[in-house]
């Protein structure tokens, strides 16, 4: 689950250019060792690109999980990573055809997670939700308008609360 570095990938390209120049070169002289070596490395080389092209899934995980965390948006984490745990299970799938789920399961499931190579994909549903932290008082209802400090770093008085403005509205929807 390690990525290429993006700047790197246009050197990775000029290997795959090399690597292919030099494959036919030796399929021309039959040099069977040469031949092998080479589409073992033109395989790797299409392995990192892939791996490139893929966007990294933890960050994103853990970034919309942390933005989110303080509504009540417990119920969309356990959705959110039981989506991304399937969909990874599926690429894997795709990546491995003739791998059996046991033979699966013993390379990449482990303590109920996806791991390979120490990463581990991160489940937004072990991020804790928390209720709006320290706004508690600024935050203006109809129940404490007059008890909020309108200087407050929170608060801001709309047109909707001039009673001039409700009076309008009232007469307008009568």
């Amino acid at each position: 689950m390690l990525r290429l570095d993006l700047a790197q990938e246009p050197r990775l390209l000029e290997i795959e250019t090399n690597t292919r120049r030099r494959l036919g070169e030796a399929q021309r002289m039959q040099w069977l060792g040469e031949v092998a070596g080479l589409q073992e490395s033109l395989r790797h080389i299409a392995t990192e690109k892939q791996q490139a092209e893929r966007l990294p899934v933890n960050p994103v995980l853990r970034g919309w999980a942390a933005y989110f965390r303080y509504g009540a948006s417990k119920k969309t984490f356990f959705y959110l990573g039981w989506y991304a745990w399937w969909r990874l299970i599926h690429w894997i799938r795709h990546k491995h055809p003739h791998t059996t789920w046991k033979q699966l399961r013993r390379r990449y499931y482990g303590a109920d997670r996806i791991t390979e190579g120490g990463l581990v994909l991160y489940n937004p549903a072990k991020m804790r939700v928390e209720r709006y932290r320290f706004r508690g008082a600024q935050i203006s209802t109809r129940y404490n308008i007059d008890e909020v400090n309108p200087d407050g770093a929170r608060f801001r008085r709309t047109s909707h609360d001039d009673v001039a403005f409700v009076g309008q509205v009232s007469e307008y929807l009568a």
